[in-house]
């Protein structure tokens, strides 16, 4: 990198047309919120690099694509927009990708509440091979798991009660009910095995999702 592209990047330059209608502030912050980049905390010195940025995502989301490699799209996008790039591509995946593909986004995600009608739906595909959801390991554990089961959901009253997540981990459902200093609840329900749709270890949370 030359000496003048060292000082572009934080010379002040007009932000992209396709990046402006994502800035805003938020409790005072400002910040760009791009499907493809985020900047939190945002400042003019930094609209140079974000185009950049931009462009590089744009063409490399495109080779991704005529590749068919559809993981590659997905996870160039940012975490809150991966379940709508994967709905791009739905129709391209074979049945294997579209479950291994949605247990990963499912695991990277942090905003299923927000998406529940989209998930309810996805997950209740009549594809076959659901089994794909879990990794290898995660497969393993599941056929270890005793028939009748305890589980846990951690949640804050009048919010967010009922849900698809679970864990088998009372002390993890506690954590969820009281993080971000929250003063929730965790609601216990016992289920036999075959209501399971999944069980996930890969966040140490030994979650089960029950979607029905």
């Amino acid at each position: 990198m030359t000496e003048q592209e060292v000082m572009n990047y934080f010379r002040p330059s007009t932000l992209d047309s396709r990046l402006q209608d994502y800035y805003s502030k938020q409790n005072g912050i400002p910040m760009i919120k791009h499907p493809l980049c985020f900047s939190i905390f945002h400042t003019p010195q930094q609209n140079y690099r974000m185009n950049k940025y931009l462009e590089y995502k744009l063409q490399a989301t495109e080779e991704a694509l005529n590749k068919k490699e559809y993981a590659t799209y997905i996870f160039l996008h940012e975490r809150p927009y991966r379940l709508e790039a994967f709905l791009e591509v739905e129709r391209k995946l074979d049945d294997e990708q579209y479950w291994e593909l949605l247990g990963d986004i499912w695991t990277d995600s942090e905003n299923i509440w927000q998406n529940k009608i989209i998930w309810g739906a996805l997950l209740t595909s009549d594809r076959p091979k659901r089994e794909f959801f879990m990794n290898e390991d995660e497969r393993a554990e599941f056929e270890k798991l005793p028939e009748n089961l305890t589980i846990y959901r951690g949640y804050q009253p009048r919010k967010n009660k009922v849900g698809y997540s679970y864990t088998i981990s009372k002390d993890k459902a506690t954590w969820f009910a009281h993080r971000f200093h929250k003063d929730g609840e965790v609601d216990t329900k016992k289920v036999n095995k075959g209501r399971v749709f999944a069980y996930l270890s890969r966040r140490n949370e030994s979650e089960v999702l029950i979607i029905s």
